[in-house]
């Protein structure tokens, strides 16, 4: 079977991953802040905060801006997290529509009111979300206390994520483009809300274990002032992945890319695909085609693997509650998805085959119809 999604690794950064194994020290540590630095760097921000995953990092930036109650907004074409961490928060959440071409929050079809305290913009397959006009919009109407939080775990890394946000997350589960099988990182430009993350991700403990470790001894005691926190902390084991991931990401991201272009190229006259808008990450090469279901049923029997993404939220049995106006472009566009295989370990005969049986499938639907 042919994945759709498949991480890789380079035999440095197996090496390195042993080295820290026999270290002795598995934790929050030396590899995690220099993850953390580094990454910060990479994508231009102050600071940054290593966590366990994308959906930890979510939460915590509801909970550094102390929002719980009210209303958060964001789009139903992502993954659960998205609307979780608002329940978990206290939170009502509603979906808004998206655009029909980068599948990302739709700006004008946000609707705030009184309740109102956050909204998440989900940059969709690597596509970033319009979150300036979504900022442009909120000053319009005297609402610039709304948190605008940037889920940018499918743009690692899309230049430009991040620049209008309040606060940006950004995740390494297994099969993002910087996968190190999970984790996640919060990136922000405000030193305050950088230090009292420090001590969110670990339950209010104001000191991690490695910050008392010195030359000489270990120093037991520390202090908790208050308790918002959650246990998120990324680990070195974590972190010595994301630094190889991070050293290799331009070359693998360039792959994708290439893959990109040649399944745009490869559909570009056929008629009953549209082909996505450009993807700096391709985090997913999701098409919009005719008889989708009948695609991936013939492209399974021929050990090809796809997938949908996404099954938006609001068709789910417990989200439907998030449809407070009707998604009518979500609604219609995401039956026509489908996901192609694209990964850097995708070889070009994969590739080939792929694409052949497709527009296989394509010749015989239409000699059916």
């Amino acid at each position: 079977m042919i994945n759709v999604l498949q991480p890789t690794i380079d035999k440095q950064t197996k090496d390195e991953l042993i080295e820290v194994l026999e270290s002795g020290w598995w934790g929050f540590g030396p590899k995690t802040q220099e993850f953390e630095q580094k990454f910060a760097e990479y994508v231009k921000a102050k600071y940054c905060v290593g966590t366990n995953s994308g959906t930890s990092a979510l939460d915590l930036c509801l909970k550094v801006y102390d929002i719980s109650g009210g209303e958060l907004i964001t789009t139903p074409m992502t993954f659960v997290s998205d609307a979780i961490v608002g329940e978990w928060n206290g939170m009502d959440v509603t979906f808004a529509d998206i655009d029909p071409d980068s599948l990302c929050i739709d700006p004008e079809k946000i609707f705030i009111n009184p309740e109102t305290k956050a909204i998440i913009a989900v940059d969709s397959h690597g596509r970033l979300a319009d979150v300036k006009r979504i900022k442009e919009i909120l000053k319009e109407k005297g609402r610039e206390d709304i948190l605008v939080i940037e889920d940018a775990a499918h743009a690692m890394y899309t230049p430009g994520a991040g620049d209008y946000a309040d606060i940006t997350i950004w995740s390494f589960q297994a099969v993002k483009t910087m996968p190190m099988w999970d984790g996640g990182a919060i990136t922000t430009n405000d030193e305050a809300i950088y230090k009292k993350l420090r001590t969110l991700t670990w339950l209010g403990v104001e000191k991690s274990t490695y910050d008392r470790v010195d030359k000489k001894k270990y120093t037991w005691d520390y202090d908790i002032t208050q308790a918002q926190g959650i246990k998120a902390y990324m680990t070195d084991v974590q972190a010595v992945v994301g630094l190889g991931q991070l050293r290799r990401l331009e070359k693998t991201n360039e792959r994708r890319r290439e893959i990109q272009s040649r399944y745009n190229e490869a559909f570009k006259d056929l008629t009953e695909i549209k082909t996505p808008q450009y993807s700096h990450t391709v985090q997913y090469y999701t098409m919009q085609c005719i008889d989708r279901d009948g695609l991936s049923e013939y492209l399974a029997e021929n050990g090809v693997a796809t997938s949908v993404h996404f099954k938006p939220l609001n068709w789910m049995k417990y989200w439907v509650k998030g449809e407070k106006r009707e998604l009518e472009v979500n609604n219609r566009v995401w039956k026509m998805l489908l996901t192609l295989p694209c990964h850097n370990a995708l070889t070009d005969e994969e590739q080939d085959y792929i694409i052949g049986l497709v527009k296989k499938f394509y010749e015989n639907f239409s000699n059916r119809t």
